[in-house]
């Protein structure tokens, strides 16, 4: 295991039916080309990458095919999207490196020998499943975070890209500042939504303590 890991790149929902025009949930302005690259910049770097992967059922609640609510009664009504073993579910070309693990969305599962892998090179990437906005709902993502930093030498800086950022990047962002990690967001790697939502978004997680800074600072 490295005795140090300066920083993570954490990739938030990097998949078909939300980065590629022909997918159900389309965030417009998604940039592709740059997440093809961060992700083979950080892999001839030996960077480790984390990520998050929407995956669902095809009875989730959040989607509007079906009468089902969320726990507190929510009702989205989004289209499907993000079916796990389904086209739209996968990860867009170029943005996996040749060494990943996913992590599924359970309770318990021994996440010690992946972070070994991780911070010595065998594993590049690890994806963690979850079922609605926060990289923090899945269960295993916080052990998993706490296990890394114990094992690298103290926590790491995390750069965070992807989209949306009305939904789930602001989740992740939120998640990583409340738990005490040094959070940068590539501001030219996120999409939102909407606009009026993206610069809410934004305004929030600056006041929470993010770091904003280009891919081409993060890359240099």
């Amino acid at each position: 295991m490295k005795t140090t890991i300066d920083r993570v790149f954490l990739a938030v929902d990097v998949q078909h039916d939300f980065c590629d025009p022909s997918g159900s949930l389309y965030v417009q302005g998604s940039p592709n080309d740059l997440y093809r690259a961060l992700t083979r910049f950080a892999a001839e770097r030996g960077i480790p990458i984390l990520g998050s992967v929407d995956s669902h059922a095809w009875d989730a609640w959040e989607f509007a095919s079906n009468t089902h609510v969320g726990p507190k009664g929510e009702e989205p009504n989004f289209p499907d999207h993000c079916v796990k073993g389904t086209p739209g579910w996968l990860k867009i070309p170029g943005t996996l490196p040749s060494r990943f693990r996913f992590i599924p969305n359970v309770a318990e599962a021994k996440t010690a020998s992946i972070v070994d892998e991780l911070g010595s090179g065998a594993t590049q990437a690890v994806y963690f499943e979850k079922e609605v906005y926060s990289l923090f709902a899945n269960p295993l993502t916080d052990r998993f975070l706490r296990e890394l930093s114990a094992r690298a030498g103290g926590m790491p800086e995390v750069i965070v890209y992807g989209v949306a950022t009305d939904y789930c990047v602001k989740g992740a962002v939120l998640g990583l500042l409340e738990r005490g990690y040094r959070t940068v967001v590539v501001a030219d790697g996120i999409a939102a939504v909407t606009p009026a939502g993206g610069r809410q978004a934004i305004e929030e997680l600056l006041a929470a303590g993010a770091r904003f800074e280009t891919a081409e600072v993060v890359m240099r």
